[in-house]
């Protein structure tokens, strides 16, 4: 089994509980976890027979990019749910940090995880 982390990635999205906290993009901090398995017979020099990184950070960012959701844990389980539809994957976990609502409350970090 493989375990792949993609760590502090970074996105600007319409998010926020108010219409005037959804007017403007705020940077979001995203990071994805998963496992996945492979057959010990399969080529793990093949893309075919692994996990395209590339394909799930590019998907991840223009999901999240186009998203509806008001909060943080709404975007979180829509995400995940799609994750795995679209690539079979397990036991997803994602972080998500808004930078600016933490620097505004002078703390290090605001985050939401599953």
């Amino acid at each position: 089994m493989f375990k792949v982390e993609i760590k502090n990635l970074s996105i600007s999205a319409n998010l926020g509980i108010t219409e005037l906290e959804r007017k403007k993009k705020q940077l979001l901090k995203v990071t994805l976890s998963f496992d996945y398995k492979v057959k010990d017979s399969l080529n793990l020099n093949s893309i075919n027979n692994v996990k395209d990184y590339s394909a799930i950070t590019k998907f991840l960012k223009t999901y999240i990019k186009e998203s509806k959701s008001h909060t943080l844990e709404h975007l979180i389980t829509k995400t995940s749910k799609a994750l795995e539809k679209k690539f079979k994957i397990k036991n997803i976990k994602i972080k998500i940090n808004k930078t600016a609502v933490a620097k505004k409350y002078g703390a290090e970090s605001v985050s939401v995880s599953n």
